[in-house]
């Protein structure tokens, strides 16, 4: 290493003065377009901004800080605001910003940080974290190689979020709102629907209130839910062996609707202990208890532990529809949640609520259309997946000299 090490304070400027914390019942009241910023990102979203343009954020306190589920340090852009619970700096010399939050990502911040019960990263602690910082010259030409797999990951996630919003948006115009059916009934056709597909809806509804054909029955009878276990961590042969084992931990660091791979993983002997076993790929997998409400699709076979309401997809009821289901009646699953300890949803207590089961035709409709949208959401978080690890590959890698810029630049393109 030829860099030389420097202070966090000789290369940043800190404005945490600017900072303005708000309520959560006073955000309410001021519900708006820009985001709202706390220690692990975008936490709510107000009616006015106090900061407008690129810094970079860092995480001062929550349990983050030790468990890393999600970056602690992160750049902002645009117009936003920002409470006391994230640090934010400004560059003194070009380029630093970005280079400030891979390096700090990665860098081991423990000996740092304060507090048993609160984990907290004070201002002056921060301000004297020494990282390896390269001349400028150098410095830029590696944000220009990260930062491309950077800004893809990013353009990635926004198309991701935007096609699974118009899959929510279309679950919830068929399967909770009836528009292609209330459209119908005024004798209008169904908007951004071809006639082949609004024929499939009927004209009227019945006397129950739902389309006519259609029926109520519940998520117990359409899908099959199942539960998960623990084996015994204290036998080794029980553990990482071909099966994925998933835990609501490996959901609360997701940060999409899709799960790929496990933290650990459980041996044939291991797997013959949990009486669910494996869960096909297109399970739904609902955290139901500590905390309620993580939600994603397993993209491969998966066994469960005790945390979870796994349900498999049937012929009532594809896994697409299954996931929407689920979030469209969080407020219904929570409600039914008991417990002294910690809040938690029972198979007994989740299998009764209501599910509405629209004609085969339809249902396969909206699996055709929105698995479609689902599947590109899934080749979107897999393509990020591999973009990440490069990125995080390369810069330990820059940063020791093992490997120049050029080279970085050919492996970043044959990537992206």
């Amino acid at each position: 290493m030829t860099w030389p090490v420097r202070k966090i304070d000789d290369v940043a400027v800190f404005l945490n003065s600017r900072r303005v914390p708000v309520k959560a019942a006073d955000r309410a009241k001021r519900q708006g377009p820009y985001p709202y910023y706390g220690a692990s990102g975008i936490v709510d979203w107000v009616d006015g901004y106090i900061f407008d343009g690129e810094y970079l954020l860092i995480s001062e306190d929550g349990e983050n800080l030790r468990s890393r589920n999600t970056p602690i340090a992160f750049l902002a852009h645009g117009k936003y605001w920002v409470n006391n619970h994230a640090h934010i700096l400004d560059e003194r010399e070009p380029g630093i910003l970005r280079y400030l939050s891979w390096a700090l990502n990665r860098t081991d911040l423990s000996p740092y940080i304060t507090g048993a019960a609160q984990p907290k990263l004070n201002k002056r602690t921060l301000s004297n974290v020494e990282i390896p910082i390269p001349p400028m010259a150098e410095r830029l030409e590696i944000n220009a190689v990260l930062g491309a797999l950077d800004d893809k990951i990013e353009l990635n996630r926004r198309m991701s979020a935007t096609l699974e919003e118009m899959a929510r948006a279309l679950y919830r115009s068929w399967f909770v709102d009836f528009d292609p059916v209330r459209a119908r009934a005024h004798g209008q056709p169904p908007a951004h629907m071809d006639a082949p597909t609004a024929a499939l809806f009927p004209e009227s509804f019945g006397a129950d209130g739902l389309p006519m054909g259609w029926e109520m029955s519940t998520i117990g009878e359409v899908a099959e839910t199942v539960g998960g276990a623990t084996p015994k961590t204290q036998e080794p042969t029980f553990w990482d062996g071909p099966h994925r084992w998933a835990t609501p931990r490996d959901l609360s660091k997701l940060g999409q609707p899709v799960l790929f791979e496990t933290e650990r993983t459980l041996s044939n002997s291991g797997l013959a202990t949990i009486s669910s076993g494996l869960s096909p790929a297109g399970t739904v997998l609902l955290s139901s208890r500590a905390p309620i409400g993580y939600v994603a699709i397993a993209q491969n076979p998966v066994a469960v532990n005790q945390g979870f309401i796994a349900l498999r997809e049937t012929d009532q009821i594809s896994s697409v529809e299954a996931y929407f289901w689920v979030q469209s009646n969080m407020d219904a699953i929570l409600a039914n949640a008991n417990g002294s300890t910690f809040q938690e949803i029972s198979k007994k207590n989740f299998r009764p609520l209501p599910c509405v089961v629209a004609p085969e035709a339809v249902r396969s409709a909206f699996r055709d259309l929105a698995g479609t949208w689902f599947n590109r959401v899934a080749g979107l978080c897999a393509e990020n997946a591999k973009l990440a690890a490069l990125r995080d590959t390369l810069l330990p890698r820059l940063m020791s000299g093992e490997l120049r810029i050029r080279a970085a630049e050919r492996l970043a393109e044959e990537v992206a």
